[in-house]
């Protein structure tokens, strides 16, 4: 069985950091603050995300003050995040626009989150309440959905339950399903399982109701994975129940309102449609990006830049929403070549082995296929542009990380004890 957050800390850890709360209590008061702001913040930023540009600098503050008073503790994502962020900035070698190098920054602040948020002590009993926010967040998300959808701005078809964007939304709808349905399957007791269950079935229904087609591959991909890893008769008997139980819902809810579900499996089949209008129009964007790409293989022609406003897209039936590449990593390959690219994958490879090391706990192995589902999105999406997913995903990462980062064997928790002494 996997282990939970709370069974991780050792007698002699909790030891060390009793014997220095009479000395460390101004240490220990940034470790309340940043307990406080994060649990606030999170469903604050998911409900609404428009203080986005001051998450980083909250977080930078609380940092600066930590790693100043207790020394920096190693998270395992430096070297990585550093290759990342140097190639994403190659692109900006050969570019004359000032735009390039500010825009590599705001990324590189949202990177930089987790390894901000690793420094402080864990949250007690964050499992249980990270499922109190999930649940508080399906409910919400449904009511949303069924009495006051909010249908303003792009694509008014389709309310949005969290965010400002239904795409945006559709992240942290998966996000929600994918705790449950990693806990479920790891959970021992059955009310647990029946309470994880429940809240399962709650958003399945809204990632359904979003209609977003990445979304849909990410779970078709994740879904089968994660099961087969955690293939045991007992969460096998438990998620065939699960599955019953879904089948009985979308019955009653097509018995109620058929146009619900028929649309919702026309979007599900379109995904392989290529005379669908999205994904006619990003193939369309796709095969300008690789002919960018050959003119410009080394380093592309600058972060952020493959747009209309630098591009021209050459057809009139797209040009109008040719925002970006609807593709993170053909994106990657046009605006920062091959140097740029390259150091992504690592960076992105990097961080996935930094989770890989935390399997074998309930909390690891939901950041592990958080992240990967998320990855999933951006072969067709590029959330880098506008940022409100990404921060979103990069806190949940941070406050996972920072919970199973074994700070009790590092330098910081020896130094408070000498002192104390």
């Amino acid at each position: 069985m996997l282990e939970t957050g709370e069974d991780r800390m050792s007698a002699a850890a909790e030891a060390r950091s009793e014997r220095t709360s009479s000395h460390g209590g101004e240490w220990r008061d940034l470790d309340l603050w940043f307990r406080v702001i994060t649990l606030a913040l999170l469903p604050a930023f998911v409900l609404c995300p428009v203080f986005k540009s001051k998450v980083f600098l909250i977080y930078a503050v609380l940092f600066g003050l930590q790693v100043w008073r207790c020394g920096y503790v190693r998270s395992g994502l430096e070297p990585w995040l550093l290759i990342g962020v140097l190639g994403l900035g190659a692109s900006a070698l050969d570019v004359r626009d000032a735009e390039v190098p500010t825009r590599v920054l705001q990324t590189a602040r949202v990177l930089v989150l987790p390894l901000l948020m690793c420094q402080f002590r864990p949250i007690p009993r964050l499992e249980r309440v990270l499922a109190a926010g999930f649940t508080l967040l399906g409910v919400y998300g449904l009511a949303r959905f069924a009495w006051a959808p909010l249908v303003t701005g792009y694509a008014q078809d389709r309310p949005y339950c969290y965010a400002d964007f239904f795409m945006h939304s559709s992240v942290i709808a998966v996000s929600g399903l994918l705790f449950f349905l990693v806990f479920f399957l790891f959970s021992e007791r059955r009310g647990a399982r029946l309470f994880y269950g429940l809240n399962i079935l709650v958003f399945a229904g809204l990632v359904l109701l979003h209609q977003v087609r990445g979304s849909y591959l990410a779970l078709l991909v994740v879904t089968p994975l994660l099961t087969g890893f955690a293939c045991r008769r007992r969460a096998l008997a438990g998620l065939a129940a699960l599955l019953l139980a879904g089948v009985v819902v979308v019955g009653g809810l097509h018995v109620w309102r058929p146009a619900c579900t028929r649309s919702v499996v026309e979007r599900v089949q379109s995904m392989a449609d290529r005379q669908d209008g999205s994904n006619r129009g990003r193939v369309v964007i796709w095969n300008r990006a690789l002919e960018v790409f050959r003119e410009h293989p080394v380093n592309g022609i600058g972060y952020r830049r493959f747009n209309r406003e630098h591009v021209k897209l050459n057809n009139r039936e797209f040009e109008w929403s040719f925002w970006h590449a609807h593709g993170e990593y053909i994106s990657m390959l046009a605006e920062t070549g091959v140097v740029g690219l390259a150091g992504w994958i690592v960076f992105k490879l990097g961080f996935l082995g930094v989770l890989w090391r935390y399997r074998r706990e309930t909390l690891g192995m939901f950041l592990f296929w958080l992240f990967i589902s998320f990855e999933l999105h951006n072969l067709v999406e590029t959330y880098h542009y506008e940022r409100t997913a990404y921060i979103y995903i990069y806190l949940l990462l941070g406050l996972g990380l920072n919970q199973l980062t074994p700070k009790a064997r590092l330098g910081r928790w020896a130094v408070q004890t000498e002192g104390a002494h």
